[in-house]
């Protein structure tokens, strides 16, 4: 199945734009550190943002009070609740200790701001511009391993906090399957409890993607086909799809 997602409100998109560039790190080939500069310079973008720790701390205690509204009801069942709120409470614990900003290793390696003020130049990791990553690439894999290993240590906290919100997020989604008329679909929301997120699962054999829009009121999807050549053409067919909504 090919799935596809979109956030409802801006902390849910900064928490997916996090996660896409964490899977570019994880993408990584061993040892490339030319490979690793953009994706590590984007997070250290992410890691700039003062408020950052207290945004996942805050969505945390948010998601914990949402549990704990749902463990007085008694159709849940109660031990994966107890799990989740487990997990919760161990990454508050450890995101209210952690007192270093985010990112802070990667602020003192000087290849990492070098590289900063090249990457809007077409070619501009060059070795010939950049003498200390040729001085890199010339260095046996395993050394550069070391290194890029390091950095990501750094970032583990951050890391699972937004893996951990995400997966409960997603893991509450309840599920539906409805047909897009003339290729559009949408429906209005709770204000009172909106989503964070909604996720669409449609066959991969499907030669179509969704454009989704939509805020706490509404949201929207029209289903285009890809085309060769040009931009999508929207399809007037009817199509049918697997649509989640966050319960949180």
């Amino acid at each position: 199945m090919a799935v596809y997602e979109h956030p409802l409100h801006e902390r849910a998109r900064l928490l997916l734009r996090m996660e896409s560039v964490f899977a570019q790190v994880q993408r990584i080939h061993e040892g490339d550190l030319r490979q690793a500069l953009r994706p590590y310079n984007e997070l250290l973008d992410f890691c700039s943002r003062p408020e950052l720790r207290l945004d996942l701390i805050l969505e945390l205690e948010r998601l914990g009070q949402s549990l704990s509204i749902w463990s007085q009801s008694p159709e849940v069942d109660e031990r994966p609740l107890q799990a989740w709120q487990f997990r919760i409470n161990q990454q508050l614990k450890l995101l209210r200790e952690h007192r270093e900003a985010f990112g802070e290793l990667l602020r003192h390696q000087e290849i990492i701001q070098l590289a900063r003020g090249r990457m809007g130049v077409a070619g501009g990791l060059a070795d010939c511009d950049l003498p200390l990553l040729a001085f890199w690439s010339q260095q046996a894999p395993e050394r550069a391993k070391i290194l890029l290993g390091g950095w990501e240590k750094g970032l583990e906290l951050l890391q699972h906090s937004v893996d951990l919100i995400l997966a409960l997020l997603r893991d509450s989604c309840a599920w539906s399957l409805v047909d897009a008329q003339e290729g559009r679909y949408g429906s209005a929301l709770d204000p009172r409890r909106p989503p964070s997120l909604i996720r669409l699962e449609i066959a991969d054999d499907m030669d179509c993607y969704p454009k989704i829009s939509g805020g706490i009121h509404r949201f929207h999807i029209q289903w285009l086909q890809w085309l060769d050549q040009g931009a999508g053409r929207a399809i007037e067919s009817t199509i049918t799809f697997r649509l989640g909504l966050s319960a949180l």
